[in-house]
């Protein structure tokens, strides 16, 4: 069990993601195979059901990274593909397919570490999902997306400036991807007027309601947008 590598010391994370890499590359071929990578999970797998819960990973996770549970619980979203609130079987071949980003069938050691560099920057868009999904059904209503960044509001004047975004990208311990928060606020002011809005954020929501449900899928925020679509078929909220 790698937990005891981790018992007496907070790691960051690409000392965690280099750790896990060698927890799953078994036999040290420099390839990750897909019952390889079962054995990484199966780590999280508390009482060996063949199901890890989303309180089986967010405990054990937090043991590994002493990140916040908030944080803990968008890691385990992120690796739940199918959204069913458990991570088993059936996430593993699309998990796979994820890390592998040249399609052909291997995870090698550099696929394996620009792939969790790219989920490490999707985190900041998992928890804020978490924090909008006011009920709790995994979707966003319009109201609940018009306020995606309202918990970064500080001065509560109900828009949110980009200083206010950089700010709490900051204090939430998003610090490492703070230029993707000034990039993601450039592409959402739509109205060019300085600040994130309910205006901007329903003309987003629009443009990317496709089909016209009047929701948003968690899958929106999830790992990789082409994958997804590929695998999943489910509408992607993407700011880009």
């Amino acid at each position: 069990m790698f937990i005891k590598l981790f018992s007496d010391s907070v790691l960051d994370l690409y000392g965690v993601i280099n750790v896990l890499y060698l927890k799953a590359d078994r036999d040290a071929n420099g390839i990750i195979t897909i019952p390889e990578l079962d054995g990484v999970y199966q780590g999280f797998d508390v009482n060996h059901d063949g199901t890890v819960t989303k309180q089986e990973f967010v405990s054990f996770w937090q043991l590994l990274t002493h990140q916040s549970k908030e944080h803990s619980e968008a890691y385990f979203y992120l690796a739940d593909l199918n959204d069913d609130g458990i991570i088993n079987s059936k996430d593993l071949a699309p998990l796979h397919h994820v890390f592998d980003l040249d399609g052909n069938g291997n995870v090698t050691a550099k696929e394996f570490g620009e792939k969790w560099m790219g989920i490490i920057r999707e985190t900041p868009f998992t928890v804020l999902f978490v924090r909008s999904d006011l009920n709790k059904n995994n979707l966003l209503n319009k109201t609940e997306y018009n306020n995606f960044f309202i918990s970064f509001d500080a001065d509560h004047d109900g828009k949110v400036s980009k200083s206010e975004i950089e700010t709490a990208w900051k204090a939430n311990g998003f610090a490492d991807t703070v230029k993707d928060s000034d990039i993601l606020f450039d592409k959402l002011d739509n109205n060019h007027d300085g600040f994130l809005s309910s205006p901007d954020m329903s003309h987003w929501f629009n443009v990317y309601d496709t089909n016209r449900e009047y929701i948003m899928s968690y899958a929106s925020v999830n790992i990789d947008r082409a994958s997804k679509m590929e695998m999943l078929g489910r509408e992607h909220l993407i700011f880009a």
